[in-house]
């Protein structure tokens, strides 16, 4: 199904061309619904009855019905809201029982997404139809990576809008301590993985802090709770994330963490690790460990942390009393200024099964979803409330009035967030009012000249993944933590690892990942 019947949708082109001809600040084809029922209602013809619209939202819950974003929005688009006002549980039991939302939650993942459309729970709906009702949010997704479109693919079919997260797009910052650095006689961040090595080396042996003892370190890891950052900045430098999908030299898709490159990064942490030039509590510390570290000039180099991050630590850093550096990916075997990322893909919107066979509701829908995502307004509108009851305009970023932002329940009584919008945050054409002109200068300085590596499938839905990930997650974990630090041969004992690896259902996972990347490149020609 791309485009439903076609007496109706040429009912629909109708409208929308009427629409067109008034007034329109925003020119945004997303407002045509309800400019036709504003003609309507001025002429004397009798209003439409309003489409009925349920959502299965668990993100920002209002606070009761007929809230003034559920209001606005109803009257606006001539639609009637369902609050099912579900949490994440009991939206499984609603699905049990049979009663299926409109629109889903945004919180689900991949393997939700795939069981839902082979259940037949969620509908399918053509990338076509999104791309003309939705077409100034089809170029911000387009803008930012087009793989989103394959995300939503289940067995060949499309089941749903694609989404994205804004900060996706950027990386991890190599940041370092600035006072150490002018102590071993640098005046900028290392650019090369041998100029970090030799700033590591001096951070441990030099007495960067002058207090006369060596108690220093160049860096730590955040192995207690996220060991798949470990050492970012490394395995940047070498092309390789361990834990991520990746392009293999012959075409196929390959797992990071068994690559060749991945066997060279850890041969070089190894090395320095030997060499005592990581703080050997790398395995136990977390973020708040390497932030106190820090603070408290006990390491010299973090590498954990984006750009945001950062910029919530400028007042801390500032009290610290020392100047902090930030640098760019390292220029290593790879040959590029590679950073780490989480990736800008998410899973996509999904809709009710029931929509398949509902063209209306499900144009209506698309209609009001484009003016969610980019028309000021309405953004504005569901994410803040009134301007100048909820929230101020400063230097063109909306900031909630201090009531609001102390009390966060004032919100959910209004009803915004992400309940109404699920393109809170995850469409560009809102990001201009995310973040302040500051926070904004600051972003472009850190993340320019950086390239992400990123997941080659994102939140892709594959069935052995569902099978075998998490035992193959913790078999590397495993591993990593050990040959980091192993005395033995790192060679040896990585080609164990990478044949076991593949034995434990690697291989099953690979071969279906190929299959499933080839098939979305098709689609997508």
């Amino acid at each position: 199904m791309k485009h439903g019947k076609k007496v109706i949708l040429a009912s629909v082109l109708a409208l929308s061309l009427m629409a067109g001809c008034s007034s329109n600040s925003s020119n945004n084809p997303g407002t045509n619904a309800s400019q036709t029922n504003d003609a309507k209602e001025s002429s004397g013809t009798e209003k439409e009855a309003p489409i009925e619209i349920s959502i299965g939202s668990t993100w920002n819950l209002p606070s009761a019905d007929g809230n003034p974003t559920q209001k606005y929005l109803e009257e606006k688009y001539n639609v009637k809201f369902v609050n099912m006002n579900l949490t994440d549980e009991s939206f499984k039991l609603k699905l049990a029982s049979n009663e299926i939302p409109d629109i889903f939650p945004g919180t689900l993942q991949e393997a939700d997404m795939a069981n839902y459309a082979r259940q037949g729970i969620i509908a399918v709906i053509s990338t076509d139809e999104i791309k003309q009702y939705m077409p100034k949010y089809s170029a911000d997704i387009d803008a930012i990576d087009t793989a989103a479109w394959g995300i939503a693919l289940v067995d060949g079919k499309n089941y749903g809008v694609p989404r994205i997260w804004l900060n996706g797009r950027y990386g991890f910052i190599p940041t370092y301590n600035g006072a150490w650095l002018n102590k071993i006689g640098y005046t900028e961040a290392p650019k090369t993985l041998e100029e970090y090595e030799d700033v590591l080396t001096k951070f441990r042996n030099d007495d960067p802090d002058g207090n006369g003892k060596k108690d220093t370190y160049g860096m730590t890891g955040r192995g207690k709770a996220a060991r798949n950052q470990l050492f970012n900045e490394v395995f940047a430098s070498y092309g390789v994330n361990p834990y991520q999908f990746m392009l293999a030299a012959d075409g196929t898709v390959t797992w990071g963490g068994i690559t060749d490159q991945a066997k060279e990064a850890v041969k070089k942490i190894n090395q320095w690790y030997n060499a005592d030039l990581i703080d050997p509590e790398f395995l136990t510390d977390d973020n708040d460990q390497i932030t106190t570290k820090w603070n408290s000039q006990k390491i010299g180099m973090k590498d954990t942390f984006m750009y945001h991050h950062l910029f919530g630590m400028l007042e801390q850093d500032k009290a610290n009393g020392f100047p902090v550096v930030y640098g760019k990916g390292l220029i290593g075997p790879a040959g590029k200024t590679y950073v780490m990322s989480n990736g800008p893909l998410q899973t996509p919107l999904m809709f009710g099964k029931q929509l398949e066979k509902d063209d209306k509701k499900r144009i209506k829908i698309l209609q009001m979803l484009e003016d969610l995502a980019t028309n000021d307004e309405v953004y504005l509108k569901t994410t803040y409330g009134e301007e100048g009851v909820s929230y101020d305009m400063v230097d063109g970023v909306p900031v909630w009035k201090k009531e609001y932002l102390d009390t966060p329940q004032l919100q959910n009584d209004l009803g915004t967030g992400g309940y109404y919008n699920p393109f809170v945050d995850r469409s560009l054409s809102n990001a201009k009012f995310q973040m302040p002109a500051d926070k904004q200068a600051f972003s472009d300085k850190l993340n320019a000249g950086n390239e992400i590596i990123s997941d080659l499938l994102g939140p892709t839905p594959l069935e052995s993944k569902t099978q075998y990930l998490a035992n193959l997650n913790t078999l590397e974990d495993s591993f990593y933590s050990k040959v980091m630090v192993t005395k033995g041969d790192v060679e040896k004992e990585f080609e164990s690892f990478k044949a076991e690896w593949l034995k434990a259902g690697g291989q099953q996972m690979l071969d279906e990942a190929t299959k499933v990347y080839k098939e979305r490149q098709e689609a997508l020609k």
